[in-house]
């Protein structure tokens, strides 16, 4: 970590149009920092599609949290959101978004959802760089996002990741 990572920390969140930026080695991680930002821990409840990389998932029951999932649509391969409302429990603490395959999840449902019952919503854009719903990109809907930049990626930097905020005190933390 160095004078190059901070450069594109800055230069990642003008070009997502995120106020904060933070490196780190993996999606991954970027994932598990996302639920801390977030609050989650021992016992909470957080919806995840069903179909994603296995890390969606498993970060969640590294918090001790568990992973509730949620069908796809058919149509886009993403979380069904005509689906959320019912998985939602008196446990339920937030809702991870996959952008899956480079399509937008539809963030004005899950948003909705997400303010109507106060939950947090981290958006996994970890294969969805650039990826755009109604002309703004993935990844400054939720409360925070994860990007992931390993050789697969559609932005590739070999390994490592970036956690992306809006929140000065997600940031914080």
């Amino acid at each position: 970590y160095g004078p190059q990572c901070q450069a594109f920390e800055k230069e990642f969140a003008a070009w997502n149009g995120n106020k904060h930026a933070i490196f780190t080695n993996s999606g991954t991680a970027a994932l598990h920092m996302a639920l801390v930002a977030c609050g989650v821990g021992a016992g909470d409840h957080v919806l995840v599609t069903s179909y994603s990389w296995s890390s969606s998932a498993t970060c969640i029951i590294h918090h001790n949290a568990i992973p509730i999932f949620v069908d796809i649509d058919f149509d886009t391969i993403n979380i069904d959101v005509n689906k959320i409302e019912k998985a939602i429990t008196k446990k339920t603490k937030a809702i991870v978004v996959v952008h899956l395959h480079g399509l937008a999840v539809n963030m004005e449902k899950v948003m909705a959802i997400a303010r109507k019952r106060k939950l947090k919503v981290i958006e996994d854009a970890c294969q969805a760089h650039g990826a755009l719903f109604k002309g703004k990109k993935v990844g400054t809907f939720g409360d925070c996002a994860a990007f992931s930049f390993n050789q697969n990626k559609c932005l590739c930097t070999g390994e490592g990741g970036m956690f992306v905020t809006n929140n000065d005190d997600m940031r914080a933390l």
